[in-house]
């Protein structure tokens, strides 16, 4: 039987381990979790439906679909709230991060041991396959990839938060001005709200006051729905944005990587999430048939590369200082026709 420990218990993390323990596998799985308790925390995670595909293949999609929401219609404005583009409903799921990682959880097959460790150096871990899910601030990165090993620090702060109801119509979707982003998504139980702007506070921990502050000052021009979330900011979250390098490589010797660990990126495309289920579900059908390592990075670093990439232009691009008359007059164009809000694609 081939040991397999995964490194971290998140989404990836959960979700390669029951895919490579599925019922017949002859692989003995150990996911290594330095702080279960982080399971609590996150907000929504937006689903797309090969996401969906791949829980429903994990035995988790009835549970995640219980406790998830339809993403209605949303649309594009600017940041003092001028619609840019139509409403548009996209085939999306949101789901609460707890919820998400609760459903993976119960779904894993009895035989995955999952343990509370801190794994400070993964080389160390008795195990025939080592697979880093522990996202962009992976340590098992710098073993597939000396040179990509640090996590690469963004300009940008994020804060992330809820409303206790739902959007008013029209509301939902993303606004962009200079240097600045807000975001409002439905969800089961309100709404889920999120801001970007650049700052130079820090370290982290980020205070999350201080943050709310400071976006409170950087978006006073901005919609009425953006100061309704700033000022009910209860369970707010700050963090600073941080992606990780471009790799050419997710295996070396006996070293995977998945999810952010591989290519974390900045939230934009909505693919954070679904990318990490993919790579894991993947991965966890090709260990299970004893197939090629080798075949499986060459189907999922090229269009995980992509989307790195594709997600910071997206960012830089509704953050730029200028051209954003530019910019309106290229995106009002999508009014005669079917327009469609950030991340729908």
């Amino acid at each position: 039987m081939r040991r397999v420990a995964v490194v971290g218990g998140g989404v990836a993390g959960l979700a390669v381990a029951g895919a490579a323990s599925a019922s017949g596998s002859p692989l003995e799985v150990v996911v290594h979790e330095a702080q279960p308790e982080r399971a609590g925390y996150g907000t929504s995670l937006a689903l797309w439906p090969s996401a969906r595909r791949a829980l429903a293949g994990l035995g988790a999609l009835e549970a995640v679909t219980r406790a998830g929401l339809p993403v209605g219609p949303a649309a594009l404005h600017t940041i003092d709230g001028r619609a840019l583009t139509r409403e548009h409903t996209a085939d999306l799921l949101a789901v609460p991060r707890p919820a998400l990682l609760s459903a993976l959880s119960a779904a894993l097959p009895a035989s995955v041991r999952v343990v509370e460790d801190e794994v400070t150096d993964p080389a160390d871990l008795d195990a025939d396959l080592v697979i880093g899910a522990d996202g962009v601030r992976s340590r098992v990165r710098a073993l597939v990839d000396p040179r990509a090993g640090e996590r690469l620090e963004t300009p940008w702060v994020a804060l992330r938060g809820h409303l206790d109801r739902p959007p008013s119509p029209g509301a939902a979707g993303e606004y962009w001005g200079p240097g600045l982003l807000f975001g409002l998504v439905p969800s089961a139980d309100g709404a889920y709200w999120f801001t970007t702007h650049a700052s130079a506070l820090g370290p982290e921990p980020l205070d999350a006051d201080e943050v709310i502050a400071e976006a409170r000052a950087a978006f006073a021009g901005a919609a009425p729905v953006v100061h309704e979330a700033l000022g009910e900011r209860g369970g707010a979250s700050a963090t600073r944005l941080w992606v990780t390098p471009p790799l050419r490589r997710y295996v070396r010797g006996r070293f995977v990587v998945v999810g952010d660990a591989a290519h974390g990126m900045t939230p934009n495309l909505g693919r954070g999430a679904c990318d990490a289920l993919l790579d894991a579900v993947s991965l966890g059908a090709t260990l299970r048939a004893g197939r090629s390592l080798a075949r499986w990075e060459a189907r999922r670093l090229p269009p995980t590369q992509v989307a790195r990439v594709a997600s910071g232009l997206l960012m830089r691009f509704a953050l730029a200082d200028r051209g954003h008359r530019a910019r309106d007059r290229l995106l009002g164009l999508s009014r005669a026709g079917a327009g469609r809000p950030a991340g729908t694609r």
